[in-house]
């Protein structure tokens, strides 16, 4: 046993300090840290820091449920124990200074206690998720100096937090997460790629002190105010910019002839219109029913589907916009598909109902999207994207895989990839690496089924099926309505997920889905459509 793990031992100490030389000359003989640390349960205290040896630690660390604070600065490590997101009770964790490129996607989620985050320092490209309901207390966030990009939706419920340091990151645009929490006192962005800097900064009226140096900013004044350190007159700035275009946005209808005037009272006056028809819709129109097998628990568990009927494709660039929707949803929320992943059908070509299971990859067999005639199996296609991103990562000289390639990750280890196939047993998708050929969407096609899946939550799920339906809506890919001031007419239609007793386990969308009416500009109309009995 260490003399330092022996003393905190035999003294009941609550606090643990392992650092320098000493402890670097006992990891070069032994080329582990005591085991006898993680016995410590006592403890509140840890620091093990300036150790470039250590590369990782034991799960043990889970054990450690008293630890408050938990310092692991100027080390190497290069990714975290899974087991590190039961420390319930952490208020303050420093990761600072490794060489961390990802982290666990559920490891901020039950930090409850959570109050001061810093990851500066490592090699991180993305992040994973906040808890809108235990993340309450994080009040500071360093995430300074890393390859950063876009940040997740950082809940409006975090209503403490009132400092982000973000400098020394690959942004090219301002995270708009960042513009929906008033608590926000300080934001730190310099040494970024920022071109520009919206004027809703200026109302958030805590905001103290804001910093964007080192951008290349296309608003020479703005970047003149920020190198001379004017936080003052920055944001005094900020706010003419943000007043001068609400004055014109009102007073645009003034500058209006009469029919045009007449015209704009008309737009506003325009909405849009969801019918949401039940699963057992009279008629022909029926829901689809999808059958979550046991197997898919442990691989990808969530799944989420919705029909859309009557949606215009056939207008020409429609097909195109959908699939760049769906294409940004994957990049932003979807954090480049490590947190779900967005599949759309033609539902026509879609045979009954469906089984979402999991099975062995060499089983699998499938046309991918846009990949030709040939059938091949879930394990070499897997196989394939694997050696394409490799040989990327080599071609761009990277120490690791890009974001756009992590999602490929989720799957490394597993034995049994996730599949949905419909009656005929025809696997339609393979999440989160492709959709099949056989589905595959077209101008004609005029009912289609999404389907999201993810490993998180389903709560993201349902998340991002929201997002692709509002940008469906707003994009006007809707069927134009005859009806007086009617916009468009978007039909969505419920399907369940059982599970393989026909228990039910979701049906979407419910009476508690899509509640958008006072949301939107125009606005929309949900019209739930009920049968008669």
């Amino acid at each position: 046993m260490w003399p330092e793990v022996e003393q905190a031992s035999l003294n009941h100490r609550y606090e643990l300090v392992l650092s320098g030389d000493k402890i670097n000359k006992r990891l070069e003989e032994k080329n582990e840290l005591d085991s006898t640390i993680w016995r410590l349960t006592r403890l509140n205290f840890l620091e093990i820091s300036q150790c470039p040896i250590i590369e990782s630690l034991s799960e043990d660390i889970g054990k450690l449920i008293n630890l408050s604070t938990l310092t692991l600065t100027s080390n190497k490590l290069r990714y975290l124990p899974d087991q590190m997101k039961n420390l319930e009770n952490l208020r303050h964790l420093d990761l600072s200074n490794n060489q961390l490129n990802q982290l666990n996607k559920d490891l901020f989620l039950k930090l409850n206690h959570l109050e001061t985050l810093n990851l500066s320092n490592n090699l991180l490209e993305d992040l994973p998720p906040f808890s809108p309901e235990n993340n309450k207390k994080l009040a500071i966030i360093n995430l300074s100096n890393n390859q950063l990009q876009t940040l997740p939706d950082f809940p409006q419920q975090l209503e403490n937090l009132s400092q982000i340091d973000l400098s020394s990151n690959q942004f090219e645009h301002f995270p708009d997460t960042l513009l929906q929490l008033n608590s926000l006192k300080i934001i730190i962005m310099d040494s970024n790629q920022l071109t520009n800097i919206p004027s809703q900064l200026s109302q958030l009226h805590r905001l103290k002190e804001i910093r964007f140096k080192s951008n290349p900013l296309k608003d020479n004044r703005l970047k003149k105010l920020m190198e001379q350190d004017k936080i003052k007159a920055v944001l005094e700035y900020l706010a003419k910019q943000w007043n001068e275009q609400q004055k014109s946005i009102s007073t645009t209808s003034k500058s209006f002839p009469q029919k045009q005037q007449e015209q704009l009272k008309l737009n506003e006056d325009i909405q849009d219109k969801i019918e949401i028809l039940h699963f057992d819709q009279p008629g022909d129109l029926k829901g689809r029913q999808i059958t979550l097998l046991p197997r898919v628990i442990n691989v990808r568990p969530h799944i989420l589907c919705c029909i859309v009927r009557n949606i215009d494709l056939a207008t020409p660039g429609n097909l195109k916009k959908f699939l760049n929707i769906q294409n940004e949803l994957h990049d932003g929320i979807c954090q480049k598909r490590t947190l779900a992943t967005i599949g759309t059908h033609d539902l026509s070509l879609i045979s009954g109902n469906l089984v979402y299971d999991a099975r062995n990859p060499d089983e699998i067999g499938l046309i991918p999207l846009g990949k030709g005639p040939k059938l091949v199996s879930a394990r070499d296609f897997y196989d394939q994207l694997c050696r394409d991103a490799e040989h990327e990562r080599k071609l761009k000289k990277r120490n690791q895989l890009s974001g756009l390639h992590k999602y490929l990750t989720l799957l490394q280890d597993q034995h049994d990839f996730p599949c949905l196939s419909d009656q005929d047993r025809y696997v339609i998708s393979l999440p989160p690496l492709t959709n099949a050929e056989r589905t595959k969407l077209s101008p004609s096609s005029e009912s289609i089924l999404i389907e999201i899946t993810s490993s998180h939550s389903m709560d993201i799920c349902r998340r991002v099926m929201d997002c692709l339906l509002r940008e469906m809506i707003e994009n006007e890919l809707g069927k134009k309505s005859n009806e007086s001031n009617i916009r468009q007419i978007l039909k969505l239609q419920q399907t369940r997920v059982v599970d393989d007793k026909g228990q039910l386990k979701i049906t979407y969308p419910s009476r508690t889905d899509l509640h958008w009416e006072n949301l939107s500009k125009p606005s929309i109309i949900i019209q739930r459509l009920t049968i008669e009995k």
